[in-house]
């Protein structure tokens, strides 16, 4: 009896393993500013965003990226290239047309070197070049064809910019001050809730805030319900 229902609690609570075990890849834009005028933009993309359903593709690992043959890896890179003009444009303040030349390696997350076999893999596009004269902001826009949340993320004269962006297709970023390497606009206000609503969804749900963290709530939620189902039903049958 115990093993039937070890099986029935594996068979039913596996597909939202899967879909929890890897987040929704997103699209990472980092920039450094110098105060001499030196500009380096860096893009970091998941190769599983080239796929039709990035939510349940698997991740590609070092030990996979070992056995891939070069032109499959020029591929892979010919792909960022593409992709990246079509979910991310960069917008300079005057106007200025911007055309990166992404020099594309094989890295895992942050721009950190692959190491481990079960690493997972990312195309890190880092392009460096000088603020054109006469460039007085920097922003981005998440292109409406994208399907994936861009991160915007900068550094001024060697320290992080406190303030970064989840930015959703369609939307734009602040401008960032090449004079004074901060926003131009102060963030929006945090998101608050009524203290009474959200004593009542505490008591409502005590494990949801835990849950709506993840972004997989529905998943999160439904494998809670199933762990819990099952406790119930094999402590009646051990009571029986």
């Amino acid at each position: 009896m115990r093993l039937n229902a070890l099986f029935l609690f594996l068979s039913l609570f596996w597909p939202f393993a899967k879909v929890l075990a890897h987040p929704l890849p997103d699209v990472a834009v980092r920039a450094s500013f110098e105060q001499n005028g030196d500009w380096t933009l860096q893009v970091e993309i998941d190769p599983r965003s080239f796929e039709p359903d990035p939510n349940v593709a698997p991740y590609l690992t070092n030990a996979d990226l070992g056995v891939t043959p070069p032109e499959q890896k020029d591929k892979l890179k010919a792909t960022a290239r593409d992709y990246i003009q079509r979910v991310v444009a960069v917008v300079l303040d005057p106007v200025v047309e911007v055309k990166p030349e992404f020099d594309w390696q094989f890295t895992t997350m942050e721009n950190a070197p692959l190491k481990t076999p079960e690493d997972p893999v990312m195309l890190t596009g880092t392009w460096k070049t000088k603020i054109p004269a006469g460039t007085t902001g920097y922003s981005i826009k998440a292109l409406p064809e994208g399907t994936l949340s861009v991160l915007y993320h900068n550094t001024a004269l060697g320290k992080k910019v406190e303030r970064y962006q989840i930015l959703f297709p369609g939307e734009s970023s602040y401008v960032l001050s090449l004079k004074t390497f901060s926003p131009r606009s102060k963030a929006p206000p945090p998101i608050t809730t009524d203290a009474g609503a959200a004593a009542a969804g505490d008591l409502m749900c005590p494990m949801c805030e835990a849950a709506a963290g993840s972004g997989y709530t529905l998943p999160a939620l439904a494998s809670v319900a199933i762990i819990v189902a099952l406790v119930t039903f094999l402590r009646k049958k051990r009571a029986a």
